[in-house]
């Protein structure tokens, strides 16, 4: 038997459809009978934004299964959805990454198609066929892929303008990630498949408009009025960042500052900080242990701008407690992190020293 050693391209979503009026798409897809059967999970904030655009059935037919979601994506949440849904024809997520994760977690393990409604962008959740897990005390344990992509997504701007703005911020910190990630992982390939170089090039093609357009799109939320800025700042998160790994799949997924970001989650006091903050964070540790001190510097000053990290204290980190400090290095350096794609060997030392380097940055840059 062969062995295949090329990779597997799962572009993304089946269908999406982005701008005002975009849950009006429901009808096309699915008729009444199926979404009378559908199981729907969200979070309390999540349904109350997206529920004036849902359709009638949500509310009005009884045998509509709704489950309100609250915590992370792990296994004791997805069992307990799953038995909950299994007579369900459909699973329609509503909410952010980790309701639409668990959703998704939930589709894959009934064999149903999966809707998702984002109701943030902050991250590519809605778009990408994996979940990330999570224990019930919310440290990350790692992902799952799955054989499908969502059959549908929805994403309407004036649910995702209603989100409070550190939502959207997060995920321009998750996205920006893609580019500096897939970069480094790309740069150790001997030889990369075209689909990966395609994945590449549209990393930089969303960093460039998330620089360019991020403080436009944040103005927005401000000012409580959808513009252009917003609507492709979200397709950018969205689309562009699930897209990335979707054609360039190991090339150009996680690298160290997503390991970053997972050894965070053994800090308590980073419970409440997003996903998207920690992993900003992270970029900024990835370049100091790259030796990239000019773009350490234009990045600093880049998310200073954005209202994102830049520091452990941002984050609600002491750096100077040091048995936070040695469960978090610990975390990021566990044999089986994303850390060691990096050139060379990443050890406690050199850790350490990048992240007294990004501790150094200057106020302004």
């Amino acid at each position: 038997m062969s062995t295949f050693d090329g990779i597997r391209v799962q572009a993304g979503a089946a269908n999406y459809f982005s701008g005002v009026g975009a849950l009006a798409h429901f009808d096309a897809f699915f008729p009444d009978a199926t979404l009378r059967q559908a199981l729907w999970i969200g979070g309390p904030r999540a349904l109350a934004a997206a529920r004036p655009y849902l359709p009638p059935v949500f509310d009005d037919d009884a045998r509509s299964i709704r489950r309100v979601f609250s915590g992370h994506c792990s296994e004791s949440l997805v069992a307990g959805y799953a038995r909950d849904g299994r007579n369900a024809d459909l699973v329609i997520g509503i909410g952010g990454g980790s309701a639409l994760d668990t959703a998704k977690a939930v589709a894959a393990r009934l064999d149903k198609p999966f809707v998702a409604i984002p109701t943030v962008a902050a991250t590519c959740a809605a778009w990408t066929p994996l979940s990330v897990w999570y224990d019930d005390e919310g440290c990350a344990l790692g992902f799952e892929l799955f054989s499908l992509a969502s059959r549908l997504v929805l994403v309407d701007p004036r649910i995702i303008l209603a989100a409070p703005p550190e939502y959207l911020r997060a995920g321009i910190g998750d996205t920006l990630a893609k580019w500096y990630e897939a970069r480094v992982l790309c740069d150790a390939a001997p030889a990369l498949p075209l689909t990966a170089q395609l994945g590449l090039s549209v990393a930089r093609q969303i960093h460039d408009v998330l620089l360019a357009q991020g403080a436009a799109a944040l103005t927005a939320i401000a000012a409580g009025a959808v513009n252009e800025a917003l609507v492709q700042v979200i397709d950018a998160i969205i689309a562009g960042g699930g897209l990335v790994g979707g054609l360039g799949e190991r090339y150009t997924r996680v690298a160290a500052a997503h390991a970053v970001h997972n050894g965070l989650t053994v800090i308590p006091a980073t419970a409440g900080i997003l996903h998207g903050a920690k992993v900003a964070y992270g970029i900024l540790v990835q370049l100091a242990l790259e030796g990239r001190s000019e773009e350490l510097l234009h990045l600093g000053a880049a998310l200073r701008a954005l209202g994102l990290p830049r520091r452990l204290a941002d984050l609600g980190v002491d750096p100077m407690q040091e048995s936070d400090m040695a469960a978090f290095v610990a975390r990021i350096l566990r044999p089986e992190e994303s850390i060691h794609f990096l050139p060379g060997i990443v050890d406690a030392e050199r850790l350490r020293k990048a992240l007294a380097e990004v501790e150094a940055l200057p106020a302004i840059t």
